[in-house]
C-alpha cells in the first residue's frame, strides 16, 4: 500500500484547509520556500479541483491500496 505519510498528505491536501495542509508539511520541512510552494499548490488545487475530481483521486487511491501488487 501507500506509505502512511503519503496517504495522510493526500487526504489532508484534498479535504482540509490551506493552513492545515501547510502545517502538515511543516512537520517534515520547515523552510520558507517549501511552505510557500505548498501553500500555492494547495490554493491552486482548491481553485481547480471539483468534488468529482477529488472523488476520482480518492477512488484511485483505494484501488492502489486494494491491489495485491502494492
Amino acid at each position: 500500500g501507500l506509505c502512511p505519510a503519503l496517504k495522510e498528505d493526500i487526504e489532508i491536501f484534498l479535504d482540509q484547509s490551506v493552513t492545515d495542509y501547510v502545517n502538515f508539511i511543516k512537520q517534515y520541512k520547515e523552510d520558507t520556500a517549501t511552505l510557500k510552494n505548498a501553500e500555492k499548490l494547495k490554493k491552486c488545487a482548491d481553485d481547480k479541483f471539483t468534488e468529482e475530481d477529488k472523488e476520482s483521486i480518492k477512488s484511485l487511491l483505494e484501488k492502489i491500496e486494494a491491489s495485491i501488487g502494492c
